[in-house]
């Protein structure tokens, strides 16, 4: 879902499935069988994909229509071309004509009530289309309980545990913010379609460049490096800047999951596990950011500008599940956990990065607390805190390093880098004197725990 915030304004992705989110990349992963740890996308056999729109303006005010059903039209159209576009990966969208008849929804109708709404609704979960709805005047987001911040929303009605396919998706966008009441330019409000577009297609959030949230700070270099997937609307559009629709992070993730035929001769990997101070145990939920080595005879800040991300068990289960609490009924709850998200261990920490040729350092940090709900980022729901410092990796990495001080590492395209492991600093313990009493460990000093803060 989307939220625009100047600042802060959210970008949130409200999903229909009742599962957390994998960002820094997929927003769903498969869980056992050949599915097992790999995130659900669109069939490539089966491109297109194919969309039907709603018959009502994009966009009002008091009852004047502000932007006409051609032109919203013609802008949907023109912001799944930014994903198709993308040189390095194979996805196509086609237009399928207006809103199917479902259910109490008429075809042809302006798409304005909750009745209407969970019509077509159903008709998504059935995966009989993949509607795209305007409210036009934000009426339909109220009479849903939405909160009048949202520019839009993306719903993954269906998915296929045998083949690890999305079979149905839908968007629904706000037309208030671009009615002439809000602040919010018409680049902005592409962005945020083509934002609600990747997580049609697949995507969650990603977190890079979020030290703007503190000093909101959006420089050419901060612009151009922030995901289209960051969760929070925070700067001026990339068309009003210049830039690309699609950013760095953003292409490499989209052709990481649906690969064309240069995307091999394009990209590399980087790949590693995040461990906490004992450096056996694995840690999920952590944000890895991958930045070029700045070229000092450049007048850009490519470290700025060049980056990738993803979050550590990006494709490991947020919810193992467990058998010792009883629900209500008396019988054993959330045995079963989640559906999504592998329960192979060794994915726990793990984290992958496709990345454009060049040399790069890698770097942890927390997840933005206020990321959380329909702005998560990563597996985690709330995410884990870290008060500590950022930390890079270096060569000889352990929980006694020097936080800031960091190696760097070269990716050829078509190469895999693995091992670039960062074991975290300052973690609480897996243990202490207090789980045995035949220990005879002293006392340890307070350290920066790895905890988990609700926003």
């Amino acid at each position: 879902m989307m939220t625009p915030r100047r600042l802060c304004q959210t970008l949130v992705s409200t999903l229909i499935l009742c599962a957390t989110a994998f960002a820094g990349g997929p927003l769903y992963v498969g869980q056992g069988g050949s599915i097992d740890g790999k995130p659900y996308t669109w069939d490539p056999a089966a491109m297109p994909i194919k969309y039907t729109v709603d018959p009502g303006p994009m966009s009002s005010n008091a009852g004047k229509v502000v932007v006409d059903n051609a032109t919203g039209l013609q802008r949907v159209q023109q912001m799944f071309m930014n994903w198709q576009n993308v040189p390095t990966a194979a996805l196509s969208y086609s237009y399928a004509g207006q809103i199917l008849a479902a259910g109490g929804y008429v075809k042809g109708v302006d798409v304005a009530s909750a009745f209407q709404f969970n019509a077509i609704v159903g008709s998504c979960n059935s995966a009989l289309q993949n509607p795209i709805i305007f409210d036009s005047d934000g009426s339909l987001m109220t009479s849903l309980g939405v909160d009048s911040d949202v520019i839009g929303f993306t719903n993954i009605c269906a998915t296929s545990a045998s083949t690890g396919h999305i079979t149905a998706a839908m968007i629904t966008l706000n037309g208030v913010w671009i009615n002439g009441s809000t602040p919010m330019t018409k680049s902005e409000f592409s962005d945020a379609i083509t934002h609600e577009m990747g997580h049609f297609a697949g995507l969650d959030h990603s977190q890079i460049n979020v030290d703007v949230l503190q000093n909101g700070s959006c420089d050419l270099d901060t612009i151009a490096g922030m995901p289209l997937m960051f969760p929070f609307s925070v700067c001026p559009g990339h068309s009003d800047s210049g830039l690309p629709a699609i950013p760095t992070d953003d292409a490499a993730w989209i052709s990481h999951f649906y690969p064309g035929p240069t995307y091999a001769t394009t990209y590399g990997l980087i790949t590693g596990t995040i461990y906490f101070s004992d450096a056996a145990s694995a840690a999920q939920g952590v944000n890895v950011v991958v930045r070029a080595v700045d070229d000092p005879n450049t007048l850009q800040d490519e470290s700025r500008r060049v980056t990738f991300s993803a979050v550590s068990g990006l494709y490991f289960t947020s919810n193992p599940g467990q058998s010792i609490s009883l629900g209500s009924d008396g019988k054993p709850d959330n045995a079963n956990g989640s559906p999504y998200g592998s329960r192979q261990a060794a994915l726990i920490g793990y984290y992958e990065i496709p990345v454009l040729p060049g040399t790069y350092t890698v770097q942890v940090e927390s997840i933005n607390s206020a990321f959380a709900q329909g702005s998560s980022v990563g597996p985690l729901d709330p995410p884990v805190r870290n008060p500590g410092q950022d930390e890079f990796w270096k060569n000889n990495e352990s929980a006694y390093d020097i936080p800031l001080q960091r190696d760097t590492v070269t990716v050829t395209a078509g190469e895999t880098v693995p091992n670039i492991n960062i074991i975290l600093n300052g973690t609480q313990p897996t243990f202490d004197q207090y789980e045995d009493e035949t220990q005879l460990f002293e006392t340890l000093p307070p350290l920066a725990l790895l905890r988990a803060e609700v926003c």
